[in-house]
């Protein structure tokens, strides 16, 4: 379009005509701008200076808006139908996070819904997102001026970019806590979902992703675990040994301690094969727990280590010199296993394993079960699984709940076997009565949430009282002989718990229990003199700080004031020794207080309490009372070492489990 093709004015001209060229030249520069945009249309050119018979400027505008507008319309219906927006012309990408108002006058952000003013600038917009949402990379959101109305915002994140880390994060976070297989990156509808999630974000390979990103989280994650373990001067430590899916034989390793705000924590340290993997001697073992201890500096920290009672653990504890605790949650099991065993109560149990079976095997069976039971709740069988903690138990359980139904379905199916008789009823009520405090002794040991430690001698004592009281309302001769049974068992295998110091100071320091958590009165009275002796050895070692801290001044050179005052010195000898007896009197004034109630947590109570004894609750309470977060790994793991990744490196299954286990360490 030539320059010439418009008349310019000037003031000398009527001021119609002035106004008229002042529209013209608007309407010319308004074009030039137009067009380098693509928006002018061919009307444009229809416009006549006199308006004979063509376009006038007004009728030329509102048409050019409301092709505009019909534009607008299009792109917002666009956004609609495909979910995806796009952007018009001159739009810039702050819209793909704020909301603009029907007036056009505020703008409101999709995140957090604060409302800005806006007339068409989004400099405040862009601010809003660097300073509130500064995972958002404001280069990300700039936009090109030459983008055309239909074209998508589907440029993916920048691979160095914050956002692009932090969802990468999010993944590996979702694998890791859910145990997912790294392949789930590859699998269609995982890929979907997170398309629709955010478009912009494009998945990391499969390998990247296991020996990058993994890789370095772990690094990361290990070394703030590490600076932790270095702040504290006591833990306690769980190990076992599993056996793979692919028939590999792992040993997983656990810390446990108290921190300086008397919270308890655990951690996995290490899930690997032994160092020799064709053989489980303690010798074995003992290397492996060693270059485990040496590789995280806390060899010189462990108050003890719990395991089970294999004789290869036990054996490998005193190679360390370690002092080593049974689990106790591993002992009751075999407390209630040899009571299984009675000739009186074999055949019975091996007739609710046959009738679990039964109707494990037949739909028909399994479905008449569930209609014959008239209660609100449907109750299915529970197999008995030796290696399953209170397994028999709840087999027992389930079979007392369901035992009409169970004889409807018997006593109307051909070649089934033979209903449960009234004494069978008996002696399997009897033997819930039994199992049941058992069942509940397990899990208040194998919680890694709380002290449990403390709790070993006085749930031994317990279970001897509440099997006492349970003898009077047994039915059957059989659930009396297994009662004796069990109270025999209990002194034979768990009495030794109030023999081991650990367990005794852990039960004195324990404000819930103190002297009265001991079944024998001797052991109580043992367990006070190992926790003066180290309240003694807590003292010295604070004394002698303050010794070391100020030197004494010179004697005075006067031998006969020396002569002379030599029985002083004598007395002084004489005096019983003072730090002893300071421990003395701190641990009668502990023992005089109250005792706490049962539910509290005893953490907390010597958080507040400001007594010397603090540094001996860290030391002691730390140490669980069982290995059972080792072998909540075993499940764990099972997870990951499925068929889809058997073949799943050793490395990275430790990783895994660890970045899986110690999410809390930030």
């Amino acid at each position: 379009m030539a320059l010439s093709r418009y008349r310019l004015f000037t003031f000398s001209e009527p001021p119609s005509i002035v106004v008229c060229h002042y529209r013209w030249c608007w309407a010319f520069l308004t074009s030039l701008i137009l067009r380098t945009r693509g928006l002018v249309d061919e009307n444009f050119d229809k416009l006549k200076l006199n308006g004979g018979g063509g376009l006038s400027m007004d009728k030329y505008l509102r048409n050019l808006k409301r092709k505009d507008d019909n534009t607008t319309d299009k792109n917002s219906s666009d956004e609609e139908n495909g979910g995806i927006k796009k952007a018009r012309v001159g739009k810039s990408k702050v819209w793909n996070f704020f909301v603009r108002s029907n007036d056009g006058k505020t703008a409101k952000c999709i995140s957090c819904e604060k409302v800005y003013r806006t007339s068409g600038n989004t400099s405040n917009l862009f601010d809003h997102l660097k300073r509130v949402h500064p995972a958002l990379k404001v280069g990300d959101l700039e936009v090109s001026s030459s983008s055309k109305i239909d074209s998508f915002v589907t440029t993916c994140y920048d691979t160095h970019s914050r956002r692009k880390a932090e969802l990468d994060r999010v993944v590996m976070r979702y694998i890791t806590t859910d145990m997912r297989p790294y392949s789930v990156v590859e699998d269609t509808g995982f890929r979907e979902m997170l398309k629709a999630f955010d478009p912009r974000y494009k998945l990391p390979s499969r390998k990247t992703l296991k020996n990058v990103i993994m890789e370095e989280q772990y690094a990361e994650k290990r070394i703030k675990l590490m600076d932790i373990l270095k702040k504290i001067d006591f833990c306690g430590i769980t190990t076992d040994i599993w056996t793979s899916v692919a028939n590999e034989a792992f040993i997983t390793i656990t810390c446990s301690f108290v921190t300086e705000d008397f919270d308890l924590k655990t951690a996995v340290l290490s899930t690997n094969k032994l160092r020799c993997e064709t053989n489980h001697t303690a010798e074995n073992i003992k290397e492996t727990l060693q270059a485990v201890f040496d590789k995280w500096d806390i060899s010189a920290k462990i108050v003890a280590i719990v395991t089970d009672n294999a004789s290869s653990m036990i054996k490998a504890c005193e190679l360390l010199q370690k002092r080593n605790i049974p689990c106790f949650a591993h002992t009751v099991n075999l407390v209630v296993q040899d009571c299984l065993k009675l000739d009186c109560l074999v055949p019975l149990l091996a007739k609710c394993k046959s009738t679990v079976t039964y109707f494990k095997s037949s739909t028909i069976a399994y479905k008449k079960l569930r209609d014959y039971q008239d209660g609100q709740t449907k109750y299915s069988l529970k197999q008995e699984v030796p290696t399953r903690w209170n397994s028999a138990y709840y087999m027992i359980d389930r079979i007392l709940k369901t035992h009409e139904a169970i004889g409807k379905v018997f006593l109307n199916t051909s070649k089934a076997p033979q209903p449960f008789t009234v004494d069978e009823l008996d002696i399997l009520l009897d033997l819930t009565k039994l199992l049941a405090p058992f069942d509940t002794a397990t899990k208040q040991v194998s919680s890694n949430t709380v002290v449990t430690i403390s709790i070993c001698i006085p749930i031994a004592c317990g279970l001897m009282h509440t099997l006492d009281s349970v003898k009077s309302e047994l039915k059957s001769s059989e659930g009396l002989a297994a009662c004796k049974f069990l109270m025999d068992n209990i002194i034979t295998r768990l009495s030794k718990y109030e023999e081991r110091s650990i367990t005794r100071i852990a039960t004195l320091i324990d404000p819930r229990f103190k002297k009265q958590g001991f079944r024998s009165p001797f052991n109580s009275g043992q367990a006070e003199k190992l926790l003066e002796n180290e309240m003694t050895l807590l003292k010295n070692l604070s004394h002698d700080s303050v010794l070391h801290a100020v030197e004494p001044p010179p004697p005075l050179q006067n031998n006969q004031s020396q002569s002379l005052f030599k029985f002083v010195k004598q007395n002084i000898e004489e005096l019983p020794k003072t730090k002893r007896v300071d421990a003395i009197v701190e641990l009668r004034q502990y023992f005089n207080l109250n005792h706490l109630d049962e539910n509290v947590d005893p953490l907390q109570y010597w958080k507040h309490n400001d007594s010397n004894m603090k540094q001996l609750v860290r030391k002691f309470l730390c140490v669980p009372a069982t290995s059972t977060e080792s072998e909540r790994m075993f499940s764990k793991a099972g997870l990951i070492m499925s068929k889809r990744r058997a073949s799943l490196e050793a490395k990275n299954l430790d990783a895994l489990l660890f970045l899986q286990r110690n999410a809390w360490v930030n």
